[in-house]
């Protein structure tokens, strides 16, 4: 999995944010939030981790079940993909 390029991780006002650059901009207007597991989550991405690598980082940082991080990083990954923000 890859991020698209033309989306950038910043912290504005202590929150993380991303925010589309050149050609995304068009796509998307101002910026989205991110709470602290997706946060996580696009910083692995950024990485070039891979979905179980994915899991076994969320796992040692968050205290849930499994299955609801796997269901959780799936929901991520398909909303990423639907705003093209991310490629398989």
């Amino acid at each position: 999995m890859k991020l698209n390029e033309n989306y950038v991780l910043k912290t504005v006002a202590g929150t993380p944010v991303v925010v589309p650059v050149g050609d995304a901009v068009k796509n998307i207007k101002g910026m989205i939030t991110l709470n602290g597991p997706a946060e996580c989550i696009w910083k692995a991405l950024e990485q070039g981790k891979e979905f179980e690598e994915i899991v076994a980082v969320l796992k040692k940082e968050y205290d849930a079940p499994e299955e609801l991080l796997r269901n959780d990083l799936s929901a991520f990954i398909e909303k990423l993909e639907s705003y093209n923000i991310l490629d398989k």
